[in-house]
């Protein structure tokens, strides 16, 4: 069941992003919304849609222009192992390293089984799960061995047999020029399908009541996203209502 939010009738968003050129909910219909806003009030999204937003605004609000851009949620790794056979030290450091190259590549939620890598910070979330969830997670590593189901989860595979990869990117580009995986299957697997693996019941989808957990992305539609290798597409993220990449725009 979606959080729930008590609006007040004269709530205004904190954010506004508008001009969307097409916004992926990643809800059970897979909606898409063309020049369409999300609205957002301190960490949680109020509202969303093609409809008038003018009613969410007042001279306080943040706006950004996503013209021509995407919108989705942002990505969830689905097993992040962390380095755990090194000293103490070095765990620590390389543990810190690839956190922070994950989130600069959208992973702004980590799910793991190492209790001790667990974290909240301003710009990303580590937590623990201790049951295996009954949907498939795939690698970097699995893709060219395995059989792709039809509803699975995606990793980078981070610490497992000393991989490197800190972009799910990597493994979903090679799903989809490989194995022939659809934008719309990469993009669930790394959003929606893990939140509810493992019962993140306040993000993985753009909805009323979520966490403002969103990413802009240069591309115009998702299928070429995850057609394109080497470059960066991330325009902006968005962490609890909180812009911090580029730059920081707090409300």
């Amino acid at each position: 069941m979606d959080y729930k939010i008590r609006y007040n009738i004269n709530m205004k968003a904190t954010m506004i992003i508008k001009n969307i050129g097409k916004l992926y909910t990643c809800d059970r219909k897979f909606t898409i919304l063309s020049d369409a806003f999300v609205a957002l009030h301190h960490d949680k999204i109020i509202d969303f849609g093609t409809h008038c937003l003018k009613d969410w605004l007042d001279p306080a609000t943040a706006v950004i222009d996503a013209r021509g851009e995407m919108v989705t949620p942002a990505f969830i790794d689905s097993c992040y192992t962390g380095i755990v056979h090194d000293r103490a030290g070095d765990q620590i450091r390389q543990n810190r390293q690839a956190l922070h190259e994950m989130q600069q590549h959208g992973i702004l939620t980590c799910m793991t089984k190492n209790a001790s890598l667990c974290q909240s910070t301003l710009t990303q979330d580590v937590i623990c799960y201790k049951e295996n969830p009954s949907t498939k997670i795939i690698d970097f590593d699995q893709i060219s061995t395995n059989e792709i189901p039809g509803s699975f989860l995606l990793s980078c595979g981070f610490g497992a047999c000393k991989s490197f990869i800190y972009d799910l990117h990597v493994p979903a580009f090679f799903l989809h020029e490989c194995k022939g995986i659809s934008g719309k299957e990469l993009l669930m697997a790394m959003t929606a399908n893990p939140a509810k693996a493992f019962g993140l019941k306040d993000r993985g989808v753009i909805a009323k009541g979520k966490i403002g957990d969103l990413l802009v992305l240069q591309e115009k539609d998702i299928d070429t996203y995850f057609q394109t290798m080497g470059r960066q597409p991330i325009h902006r993220m968005l962490k609890n209502g909180i812009q911090f990449y580029p730059h920081w725009i707090v409300c």
